[in-house]
C-alpha cells in the first residue's frame, strides 16, 4: 500500500488533530506516495532502530515519539540521510495516540489487567465546536447523512448524534444571487428544520465542504460556535479499577512483573506500604503533570518520569515504572492493528533496545 493509505488508516484510530500543539505528529520523513509493505514498530526511532531497519529492509518505521521533533536548519544528520538513501519512511503518532481509546494508555490498563472506567482528565489538542444549518425539511436527511460522514456527531462512545426542530426562516434574493426559490427583491417566508451536532476541530473542514456541497441553498445560513467543554471522547491518562483492593506493595510488585521493567519506584505519600488499593490512575510516558488531577479521584497513579521534588510533593501514592515501560504496550496493539489490515510488521526487539544498556545495578 502507499504511505499515504497507511496514514488515513492510522488516522483513524489516532486524529492527528488529537496532538498538543506542542507536538509533532504524523509523516517526518518520506513521501505519501511511497510504497509500503514491512512496518518497524519502536517507540523511539534512534540509530540502532534505523540500522535495524536498513538491515532487515523494512520500508516504513512506525513510531511512537517524533523522530523530528524541533525545526531542523540542515539535512545533515546520519540517521536522517541513511532512512533517505534507503528509502524509509518515518510516522510519528505521539500525543494523539495518548489521547484516544484503545491507545497508550488502554494498552497499559490491559497489561496492568485493569478495567477502564473513565479518562482521568479531558486534555486533548483538539477543540470543539457546536454547529448549526437551517434546511427545507424534505433535504434534512440527505444533508444530516452528509453532516455525520464528514466526521460530525461523535459525542464521547456514541457517534451520528444531532437535534433538530422546526423553525420558521425568511429571506430576500438579491441581485446577483441564484435562489431555488423566491423572486429577486421579494422576502419569503419558509418552513425550515434546524439541525444542531457537534464536530471536533479536526474534522471541522470537511463538514463545512459536505454542507456546501449537500445543502440545497446556494447560501445555507450555517455557524459553528467553539465551546469551553471538551469531547468526553478523547482525553490523557485513565481511572481504571482492579477486582480487589491489594497492598500499594504487592500492587507494585504486579506492576513490575506485568511491565517486564527492571524495577519500580513506590512512593506512599505517608500512607505505608500496606496501605489497600483498588481505584487506580494511569498514565503512559511522563504524566507527572496529571498528580494533582489524579488526586482525591484514585488511590494511586502509575506513569514515568517522576522527579525528586514531584514525588516529595505528591499528596497520592505514587508507581514511577519508568516512561520506556508504560509505553511499551501499545507496539502490541499496534501490531494487531496493522494484522488486521493484512499488513506485515515487527516491534522492535526489547534486547537491542539502548534502554537496556543503561540500567544501573
Amino acid at each position: 500500500m502507499q504511505v499515504s493509505e497507511l496514514l488515513g488508516l492510522l488516522n483513524k484510530l489516532a486524529p492527528q488533530g488529537l496532538a498538543m500543539n506542542w507536538d509533532n505528529v504524523g509523516l517526518q520523513v518520506g513521501s505519501p506516495d511511497w510504497q509500503t509493505g514491512k512496518i518497524l514498530l519502536t517507540l523511539d526511532v534512534t540509530p540502532s532502530v534505523v540500522d535495524y531497519a536498513v538491515k532487515h529492509k523494512f520500508d516504513l518505521i512506525l513510531s511512537h515519539h517524533p523522530f523530528i521533533f524541533r525545526p531542523i536548519n540542515a539535512v545533515t544528520r546520519p540517521d536522517l540521510l541513511k532512512l533517505v538513501e534507503h528509502k524509509i519512511a518515518v510516522i510519528a503518532m505521539h500525543t494523539n495516540l495518548d489521547v484516544v481509546p484503545q491507545g497508550v494508555n488502554y494498552a497499559l490498563a490491559e497489561a496492568l489487567g485493569l478495567k477502564v472506567k473513565s479518562f482521568l482528565s479531558s486534555e486533548s489538542g483538539a477543540k470543539w465546536y457546536h454547529g448549526s444549518v437551517t434546511v427545507p425539511p424534505l433535504y434534512a436527511d440527505k444533508l444530516m447523512e452528509a453532516i455525520h460522514t464528514a466526521g460530525a456527531g461523535r459525542i464521547g462512545f456514541y457517534d451520528n448524534c444531532a437535534t433538530k426542530h422546526e423553525v420558521a426562516g425568511t429571506f430576500r434574493p438579491l441581485q446577483g444571487s441564484n435562489p431555488m426559490l423566491g423572486e429577486h427583491g421579494k422576502t419569503e417566508k419558509v418552513d425550515e428544520l434546524e439541525l444542531e451536532f457537534m464536530v471536533d476541530s479536526f474534522n471541522l473542514p470537511a463538514v463545512k465542504q459536505a454542507i456546501a456541497s449537500a445543502h440545497p441553498y446556494e447560501t445555507p445560513a450555517v455557524y459553528f460556535v467553539e465551546v469551553e467543554n471538551a469531547n468526553p471522547a478523547y482525553g490523557l491518562g485513565l481511572i481504571c479499577e482492579l477486582p480487589k483492593a491489594v497492598s500499594l506493595k504487592d500492587f507494585a510488585a504486579k506492576v513490575k512483573t506485568r511491565l517486564q521493567a527492571p524495577y519500580v519506584q513506590l512512593w506512599t505519600a505517608g500512607k505505608g506500604e500496606s496501605s489497600k488499593v483498588k481505584t487506580i490512575a494511569i498514565c503512559g510516558g511522563a504524566g507527572g503533570s496529571l498528580i494533582n488531577t489524579a488526586t482525591g479521584k484514585a488511590d494511586v497513579l502509575i506513569t514515568g518520569d517522576l522527579n525528586y521534588h514531584a514525588l516529595l510533593d505528591s499528596k497520592i501514592p505514587l508507581i514511577n515504572a519508568g516512561h520506556f515501560y508504560t509505553e511499551f504496550p501499545i507496539l502490541g496493539k499496534l501490531q494487531d492493528l496493522l494484522k488486521q489490515e493484512q499488513i506485515t510488521s515487527s516491534i522492535f526487539p526489547l534486547k537491542y533496545h539502548e534502554i537496556n544498556h543503561n540500567i544501573l545495578v
